[in-house]
């Protein structure tokens, strides 16, 4: 009994921080304009990892800028092959709730550099480049009355006819 009194608590607690909000009209956007994160796999879009600087413009708008990385490569008895590129993004997200935990839809410009190169036994090749792409994309965003910004997306684009598309999470504080 003890056990299941917890956990309705816990619940409880979790529901009020998602729900209130320092104002009664607004959510946290309002009080805490400047936010860092860090993001895994599409925040920037598209990178492994990246680093963002936020600003909520309006308690509706947030405007990101980030930059990111994506540093792979294979290695096996008949062919060696590393891509190390890097990506510069700017986005805007407009919240379709004004509360602390809403969804989002975005729209963003991405840029990536860099390079491939690939060694076989038959010889190797290189390949370096830069290309850019409006992206576009949605997801979950939880942005506590203390600044703890947690968030869940999927970005997608159309690069040379092809679209891609990845989900990806980010993480970090407001002030």
């Amino acid at each position: 009994m003890m056990k299941k009194n917890y956990w309705i608590a816990s619940i409880l607690v979790l529901l009020q921080c998602l729900i209130s909000t320092p104002e009664a009209s607004a959510s946290s956007r309002a009080s805490k304009k400047i936010g860092l994160s860090v993001g895994l796999v599409s925040s920037p879009f598209p990178s492994l990892v990246g680093y963002n600087l936020s600003f909520n413009a309006l308690n509706f708008l947030r405007l990101t800028a980030g930059y990111g990385s994506i540093s792979v490569g294979t290695n096996d008895s008949l062919a060696t092959y590393t891509a190390d590129l890097k990506t510069i993004a700017f986005d805007a997200k407009g919240f379709l709730l004004d509360w602390n935990f809403a969804p989002f839809v975005c729209l963003g410009y991405t840029s990536v550099s860099g390079t491939i190169t690939g060694t076989t036994t038959a010889g190797g090749t290189s390949l370096a480049s830069t290309g850019s792409s409006i992206y576009y994309g949605g997801g979950l965003d939880w942005q506590t009355n203390i600044g703890f910004n947690l968030g869940f997306e999927y970005k997608m684009a159309t690069i040379s006819s092809n679209s891609i598309g990845l989900p990806g999470v980010y993480f970090g504080w407001y002030f």
